[in-house]
């Protein structure tokens, strides 16, 4: 039900999505809405990047603060209560919490998309569940690979790819390599 609400939903915002760019001054508002949709680093600057610093670390303190709860949530609901940890109010503050840095960071880059769903991933390969080196681990690789491919981007051809539309061409291969992993048991 949630995987058939996730389709309807993203179906219908992509559909309205469709209809702004139809609409918009293909002059003006047409390249905006691109940049938003593709993502890029070109024009960020130092002060676009100290405004999103207090959502990002507003974000970042509770996580940080429920490392030891988030691997507890890693159990079942049962377990989890047993062992103290009220999951609706853990789930419903990390998921805020993401949600805002987030927001704070795509505000000024526009979305880039498989980074949030592959790092973490990758990174658990690398450091195992444990939150505590989890979150350093992903934030860390996520950086790294954000730079590897804006500099890519901007190298391999003589525009600037966007980098939505590059992350999207590496990370779709690799998550179907890590599923074809996962699902053999190889991980």
């Amino acid at each position: 039900m949630l995987v058939l609400a996730g389709i309807v939903i993203g179906t219908l915002l992509g559909s309205c999505i469709s209809l702004l760019k139809y609409l918009a001054d293909p002059y003006n508002q047409l390249p905006a809405i691109t940049f938003w949709l593709l993502g890029s680093l070109a024009s960020i600057t130092v002060v676009d990047l100290l405004s999103i610093l207090p959502g990002v670390l507003v974000g970042l303190v509770p996580l940080w603060l429920l490392r030891w709860r988030m691997n507890v949530m890693t159990l079942s609901e049962e377990e989890a209560l047993t062992l103290g940890v009220d999951t609706r109010r853990v789930r419903l503050i990390v998921i805020t919490a993401a949600t805002l840095m987030t927001a704070a960071v795509v505000s000024v880059s526009g979305v880039i998309g498989w980074i949030g769903l592959l790092i973490p991933h990758f990174a658990r390969l690398l450091v195992g569940p444990d939150f505590s080196r989890l979150l350093p681990a992903a934030m860390l690789l996520g950086a790294g690979y954000l730079v590897a491919v804006d500099t890519l981007a901007r190298t391999i051809a003589p525009l600037e790819i966007p980098l939505g539309v590059l992350t999207a061409f590496i990370g779709a291969p690799f998550f179907i390599w890590l599923l074809a992993v996962s699902r053999r048991g190889w991980t």
